[in-house]
């Protein structure tokens, strides 16, 4: 965002700095007006067919920045203050008898006094050049009122949403902000409780942070990079799901699958699913389907009702790991109580089997779908390039292996939507590494916070 003119006196400044409050004002970044507009004897104006202009001056608008504390440390409210001048006119306006292109206006003085967005830097000032007037209405008069012109003044553009991947980093309890343009960390977002999981809602809004040593989950908002809420779920939450329409999210923990509404940010409803120790969430948010090592079954429950619907029962020996391709229409499962584990692609409509991959694998860390649904990415864990290629690549029309390839030290995954690369979370290393998908090369190293665990776009 440009900077604009930083306005604040010695006195506020001091004021300010003696001072530290919370950040709990909410951010606003439109007025709404309106301006009653006489409309002079013997003549009319068609509400109709009139149009309404409004010009405005911000010269007696100042930016002031408030220090304030977050659960991150201290951030800046960057608040505007003082009026904007408006010249608000109507047109057109005749006569009696119906003649005539006039306009009337009228000068009216808007009060300012919000908090725009907070920020980490003081003097991160918008520039007051790029306030705009939006949604102008001309309103009839009605019951004695005369003629209003009402509209939103806008002091801030809407900011626009970069692409950023996650990385939760259990060795310094940290979350490494990546901007996936410039690759580079852009920020380090410290917890007290340990980061052991993350994910990213599909709007890209916001990220939930799971705190696996705890019964917490954290709200990362996007836009501003900061900590909004903390959500109290079940013990040593693990797995999360979103909801594709963004209204709720799924947590399991001890043994229950956490329904959290997104808006309330709070849990609505919980799902006993003993047994289970991983879970996928169906595209339409109508099912949950777990995998169960007690009764060697992957389950399917109905999210609104907690009831089981369907389940297969012993034709997968030790379903340990599930993951869902974004189309909904099947799954890959990892099973086999003993080394090695296989593979196994299931249909969801109806839940049956319908064939193994064609190769065993060690222990996997991460199943990961492209968004197109038409590949898979199967990592295991690395030893030595010489002697295991960690990440299987699969064909998922064909359920064939289209290549093998090392990825030394990875350990979780995000695939960009494009499907053009990969990034991969290197604990041992602390850094993040960028892949092209053409031909697994990589492109740069991201150094990021101490052991990432885990990783989301």
């Amino acid at each position: 965002m440009k900077k604009g003119e930083f306005s604040l006196n010695k006195k506020a400044r001091l004021n300010q700095l003696e001072c530290l409050c919370f950040c709990e004002e909410e951010v606003s970044r439109e007025v709404s007006f309106q301006v009653p507009i006489e409309v002079p004897p013997g003549f009319t104006v068609d509400p109709a067919e009139a149009v309404g202009n409004v010009t405005w001056n911000t010269g007696n608008l100042a930016c002031i920045s408030e220090p304030c504390l977050t659960e991150t440390g201290v951030e800046y409210g960057i608040r505007l203050q003082g009026t904007i001048e408006l010249l608000v006119s109507v047109e057109p306006v005749r006569n009696e008898y119906g003649q005539g292109e006039a306009a009337i206006s009228k000068i009216e003085t808007a009060e300012i006094d919000q908090m725009v967005y907070y920020s980490e830097q003081a003097e991160d000032c918008p520039d007051l050049s790029q306030v705009t007037v939006e949604h102008i209405v001309i309103v009839p008069p009605f019951y004695g009122n005369p003629l209003t012109v009402t509209g939103t003044i806008i002091l801030v553009p809407e900011q626009e949403i970069r692409s950023y991947v996650f990385t939760a980093n259990t060795g310094d309890s940290t979350v490494s902000v990546i901007d996936a343009e410039l690759h580079t960390v852009v920020k380090t977002i410290p917890f007290s409780a340990v980061p052991t999981n993350l994910g990213v809602t599909f709007d890209k809004a916001y990220t939930y942070v799971l705190h696996g040593n705890t019964n917490l989950v954290s709200v990362i908002d996007n836009k501003t990079l900061t900590i909004i809420n903390t959500i109290t779920v079940g013990g040593g939450p693990r797995t999360i799901e979103f909801d594709p329409t963004n209204e709720f999210a799924y947590v399991m923990a001890a043994g229950s699958i956490y329904m959290i509404n997104m808006a309330l940010q709070s849990v609505i409803h919980v799902i006993s699913v003993p047994g289970s120790i991983d879970f996928a969430l169906d595209p339409n948010g109508q099912y949950v389907y777990t995998v169960n090592t007690s009764s060697w079954s992957v389950d399917q429950y109905d999210v609104n009702t907690g009831q089981l619907v369907g389940s297969l029962v012993n034709e997968l020996e030790y379903p340990s790991l599930i993951e869902m391709s974004y189309d909904g229409d099947f799954a890959y499962v990892m099973n086999s109580e003993l080394w090695p584990k296989v593979v196994t692609k299931i249909s969801l409509s109806p839940l049956s089997v319908e064939g193994n991959l064609n190769r065993f694998f060690d222990v996997l860390r991460t199943i990961v779908f492209s968004f197109d649904s038409t590949r898979a990415y199967l990592l295991e864990p690395y030893f030595d390039p010489s002697l295991i290629h960690n990440l299987t690549v699969v064909n998922t029309a064909t359920n064939e292996i289209i290549t093998s390839v090392s990825l030394p030290g990875a350990i979780d995954l995000a695939v960009t939507p494009d499907n053009q690369y990969i990034y991969a979370a290197q604990p041992d290393d602390n850094t993040v590494t960028v892949y092209r998908t053409s031909d697994y090369t990589a492109v740069t190293v991201i150094p990021v916070g101490a052991g990432p665990s885990a990783i989301a776009m």
